[in-house]
């Protein structure tokens, strides 16, 4: 079973230099208001001590559980208020960490939620294909690896025996596109699974 607090966990510490790196850079650029909020805090709480700390600490944490649904809504809040912003910075973490989301992903396939997720993405899939233009032969799709030299379309990376071609839709299948070789390019994992069902996906990501 997936475990999120171990995958957190295991996040944290191989991107640890990464984030503290982060926080440093955000002390620096926001250190006189963290001096003044430090400031008016310890003169809001005269005589705190290390002991005040760790029973605070276990406050905070029977909070978390006690207003579980109230943070969790709040949350939820956050991220349709910071959509956009929220979304960039998914997309810009899995384009820098492609084999460590690759190997998540893995993990959470093997779930029953995972496999779950997958038959209904399939089930749904399938009804769609039956709607489309499904021209697409064997030959065609060799002539199209060889015309892009065996390498990806959007990253130029090219194939081999771990690095394995996928057939992407060039107008995704979900907006209207059809199963034949004007709308298949050659693209590598990574690159299909970011790229899901955007249409302009190497102008975004690659200029």
């Amino acid at each position: 079973m997936f475990d999120q607090k171990e995958y957190s966990k295991q996040w944290y510490q191989d991107h640890k230099e990464e984030v503290k790196e982060k926080h440093k850079k955000y002390r620096l650029n926001h250190k006189e208001e963290r001096t003044e909020y430090n400031k008016q805090w310890y003169l809001d709480h005269p005589g705190y001590n290390k002991q005040q700390y760790l029973d605070h600490k276990e406050e905070h944490k029977q909070y978390n559980i006690d207003h579980k649904e109230k943070i969790a809504e709040k949350r939820k809040q956050y991220y349709l208020d910071h959509k956009e912003e929220t979304a960039a910075y998914d997309r810009q973490r899995r384009f820098d960490h492609p084999e460590y989301f690759k190997q998540h992903a893995k993990q959470y396939l093997q779930t029953p939620e995972g496999k779950a997720t997958s038959q209904r993405g399939n089930t749904k899939r399938r009804a769609i294909m039956k709607d489309i233009i499904n021209t697409l032969t064997s030959q065609e799709w060799m002539e199209i690896l060889k015309k892009y030299n065996y390498r990806c379309a959007y990253c130029g990376c090219e194939f081999d025996l771990f690095n394995k071609p996928t057939r992407d839709h060039v107008i995704p299948i979900s907006k209207g596109g059809n199963n034949t070789k004007e709308n298949i390019v050659p693209a590598c994992q990574s690159c299909n699974s970011k790229k899901h069902d955007k249409i302009n996906y190497k102008e975004e990501f690659y200029g």
